[in-house]
Formats: C-alpha cells, sequence, structure tokens
C-alpha cells in the first residue's frame, strides 16, 4: 500500500505507529463507521453532480444552440439563469467570428447557456431589445439582460482577437468564471472538456460584411 495512503488511513484511525500490516489496516478501514460516512457522502455528492449534469445538458448546456424560432428563443431567455445570446445573420463575417469563439466557450462553460438565432427569425426579440447593430451579444442572468455587447469596438474593431479575450470580457459581466490556477494558461480550446456532449450549433453559409446596421 502506498505510504501517503496508509499514513492517511492511520489518520482516520488514530492509528499513530506503524504496528498494523497492511492488510491488517484494511481490514480495520473496513470496519470504520467514520470512513463509511465519508463514502456515503461522497457518493451522494457524485450523484447529486451527475444528476445536475444531465438536467444542464437535457436543456442544452455545454454546446452552442442554433434557435430556429422566436418563441424558443423566448423561453429561453426567460427561463435562463445564466446565459450567454448572440443575435446574428447567416452572411455576416463578424457573426461567424463570434460564433466560432462561443462554440469554444461553450464546451468548457458548462453551467452557462450559449444560444444564437437569426434577427430574421425573431422580429419581436429584436424590436423588444433594439438590436440595431450586428453583431450583437445579450448577458442573461435570471431572466434578465445585464449586459450587451454590440460588434468589436471593445476588441479594437480587430477581427482577430482571441476567444480568450472575449472569455475574459464575458467575466465581467458575471455569467461566466475564468478558470483557476495552471488550466488558466491554457488556450480555450485546448482545455479539458468535462462532460461528453453532443454536437454544437449549426454552421452559417454565406459569408459578407461585417458590422451592420438593421433597420426595423
Amino acid at each position: 500500500m502506498d505510504d501517503k495512503i496508509k499514513a492517511a488511513a492511520r489518520h482516520v484511525l488514530n492509528e499513530g505507529d506503524d504496528a498494523l500490516s497492511d492488510d491488517e489496516l484494511l481490514a480495520e478501514l473496513e470496519n470504520d463507521p467514520a470512513l463509511e460516512k465519508l463514502r456515503e457522502a461522497r457518493l451522494e455528492q457524485m450523484r447529486w453532480e451527475m444528476n445536475h449534469v444531465r438536467d444542464l445538458r437535457s436543456r442544452g448546456h455545454g454546446e452552442y444552440q442554433d434557435i430556429q424560432k422566436e418563441e424558443s428563443m423566448v423561453k429561453l431567455i426567460g427561463s435562463t439563469a445564466r446565459g450567454i445570446v448572440h443575435f446574428t445573420h447567416p452572411q455576416f463575417a463578424r457573426c461567424k467570428i463570434l460564433d466560432k469563439h462561443l462554440r469554444a466557450l461553450a464546451l468548457y462553460h458548462f453551467d452557462t447557456r450559449f444560444a444564437s438565432i437569426s434577427v430574421e427569425r425573431c422580429p419581436f426579440l429584436a424590436q423588444k431589445f433594439q438590436i440595431r447593430m450586428l453583431p450583437c451579444l445579450l448577458v442573461i442572468a435570471n431572466g434578465r439582460v445585464v449586459d450587451r455587447l454590440v460588434g468589436f469596438e471593445e476588441f479594437g474593431n480587430n477581427d482577430g482577437f482571441s476567444t480568450e479575450t472575449l472569455e475574459r470580457r464575458l467575466c465581467k459581466s458575471g455569467v461566466i468564471k475564468m478558470p483557476k490556477g495552471k488550466i488558466s494558461h491554457i488556450p480555450v480550446e485546448q482545455r479539458p472538456i468535462a462532460y461528453k456532449i453532443g454536437q454544437a450549433g449549426s454552421e452559417a453559409a454565406g459569408d459578407s460584411g461585417s458590422e451592420v446596421e438593421l433597420d426595423y
């Protein structure tokens, strides 16, 4: 048995010396009620986490979804605790750039909902939220719009900004959190994905323009 494991086991058993052999120590551990309680608590925590992940996945978390119906987007916005909604157009180049970054972020920031919808499919929402220029991101917290990003002005009007730059900006809104430790230095697209998920949202076809003003 590994020395560190034995030391931890003896700590649990309040055993101060090395009198017990590995087999004797394992036998003592199997009969120790304190260890059993710790094991049950850990199993309960794991069960809760698994159910939580299943629930989030069933509601579209872990992928960047292209919403087809305005009614579905209205429901999403009103029921989402933490969400990022991209109002897009399939023919606009800068919308495609944001799609790429958001798709990568959705895989890593599992607790936040990421979705897009074409302004052609949501005239009511475009009017309600006064979407006048694309691309436009709305940041949702507990069913309310708490922040928005319009165009690429905050990124120096530069199409080449990184996913990590967008991630840091969205962190300021409170709907995602920056990773800590060594992983914070790893590009988003190279970070480990905690949960197996399905395919990301659909790709848009066509390519033209950058920021585009809309008339309603």
